[in-house]
């Protein structure tokens, strides 16, 4: 019974999770279509092929931009940012983690001493009521002492 439990909530687990990357992927293939239609328009523009008008510009020009956009297709695009936004560490989700963790270490390092050090107080009271209770309980009687659990 708790196994058919199990298996309808990891079942409407996996269609949910599926559901809510396919909005995902559309999303992302919707922008990057929009954004590869965009670029195609501006590379066949007078500021990419009129060669004096690009050089006139300089850097300031989106051709190089534009042309980089249009080296991937939208799907392969979409795809590689589903797959980012799924992936644990994507979308430099790590190296905030990281930033954050090396810039407050010395207050992680105090919080998990103080955490070690009530730990192994609480244990020492513990062990001292233990060790208490026991003597009580190897001096008295037969029968004449309560069991603790």
């Amino acid at each position: 019974m708790q196994s058919s439990y199990i298996s309808t909530f990891v079942a409407v687990s996996f269609i949910c999770f599926t559901l809510i990357q396919s909005r995902n992927f559309w999303r992302h293939y919707k922008q990057r279509q929009r954004a590869w239609v965009r670029a195609e328009i501006y590379i066949h523009s007078e500021t990419c092929t009129n060669q004096r008008v690009k050089s006139d510009l300089g850097s300031f020009n989106l051709c190089d931009e534009s042309e980089e956009i249009m080296n991937s297709p939208p799907f392969f695009t979409a795809v590689v940012d589903t797959a980012e936004d799924i992936h644990i560490c994507g979308n430099g989700y790590c190296e905030v983690l990281g930033m954050n963790i090396t810039q407050a270490l010395p207050q992680i390092i105090i919080v998990f001493v103080i955490g070690a050090l009530l730990v192994l107080w609480a244990g020492g009271m513990q062990f001292r009521r233990n060790r208490e209770r026991d003597g009580a309980n190897y001096w008295s009687l037969p029968g004449s002492h309560k069991k603790n659990k």
